[in-house]
């Protein structure tokens, strides 16, 4: 064997071994901040490799489609429920707020969750499954305050 074969295959076996045993880029809430600045993996990807980047678990969602004056069709996720929102911000706190800003202009959350009010604001099984392909253009994470232990 080669020199330059042996450097090849040692090359593909690393790159193979730290693909099959790397880990998600969120970790927990606070890693949230890690998507801006790595937002360049996600351009112009399916949703769902966005999303299987995050380990934490989503627990508010919603989705809103683009306007005419310009702004973009997006996603807003949270990692903390609707009733735990109100009671940080009227806190003055404010929770991490991922918005995932997409290529397709009709969300169409209210049809799609048929107005179902227990489901209304969470990211479900079907969510995943009609938006996963959803195109990602953009990427902004606010707020700080986390439940992470």
């Amino acid at each position: 064997m080669s020199v330059k074969s042996y450097f090849l295959s040692v090359f593909l076996t690393v790159g193979v071994l730290s693909s099959c045993f790397s880990q998600q880029l969120v970790k927990k809430q606070s890693d949230a901040k890690f998507l801006t600045e790595q937002k360049e993996r996600f351009i112009n990807m399916p949703l769902k490799v966005l999303l299987n980047e995050i380990k934490p678990a989503i627990k508010y969602a919603y989705g809103e489609d683009a306007k005419d004056h310009g702004r973009p069709a997006y996603f807003t996720f949270k990692f903390v429920t609707k009733q735990q929102n109100y009671s940080l911000v009227e806190k003055g706190i404010a929770p991490i707020v991922i918005y995932v800003y997409v290529k397709e202009k009709c969300i169409d959350w209210g049809k799609f969750k048929k107005l179902k009010k227990e489901t209304f604001t969470s990211w479900t099984t079907d969510d995943s499954h009609f938006y996963n392909n959803f195109t990602v253009i953009n990427i902004d994470v606010y707020g700080e305050a986390t439940f992470d232990e």
